[in-house]
């Protein structure tokens, strides 16, 4: 049995099979990784992958991107917890990887990729806004480097699940 492993999110890939992004204690480097499980259209694993450090990380969201690959968002171990985003390839391999961050805890809890090809997060930000936490949007190149970024909120807590692109 798998210890302390668990997915976040489920979706049925463009071959007909399955994508499942979670985390896991089990595999991988660190305390804890992100993990991707793929299927096919039956159930059956075709592969796993777990991507992170030595530290603490922890995945919240993936998509299939259209090269047919995955990006995959939540949360890193660093000098604090920042951002990550996990760029692979079809087959789960690591191509990319950013994290986004300051001082404070960062968490990315959604991501698209953007019709230029970049990726647009939404994060829960404690380095950047007016205080507490706050919504921040950051917009990527295709290869993760920021172009730019917004926060929104008070000095509450504020946080953004869900991001699309508007016409």
């Amino acid at each position: 049995c798998i210890r302390d492993s668990y997915g976040q999110c489920l979706a049925q890939s463009s071959d007909g099979g399955y994508v499942i992004g979670g985390v896991t204690s089990s595999y991988g480097a660190g305390s804890s990784d992100f993990w991707l499980l793929k299927t096919d259209g039956s159930g059956n694993m075709l592969w796993n992958q777990t991507y992170g450090g030595t530290g603490a990380d922890g995945s919240t969201h993936f998509i299939e991107t259209a090269d047919g690959g995955y990006a995959i968002v939540g949360y890193v171990a660093s000098s604090s917890r920042d951002a990550g985003l996990f760029k692979t390839d079809s087959a789960g391999n690591l191509q990319w990887n950013m994290t986004y961050g300051g001082t404070g805890a960062e968490v990315a809890y959604a991501l698209l990729q953007t019709s230029d090809g970049g990726y647009l997060l939404t994060i829960n930000t404690g380095s950047f806004g007016a205080g507490g936490q706050d919504f921040w949007l950051v917009k990527t190149d295709a290869a993760g480097n920021p172009l730019w970024n917004q926060t929104y909120g008070g000095t509450g807590v504020e946080i953004g699940y869900h991001v699309a692109q508007s016409a």
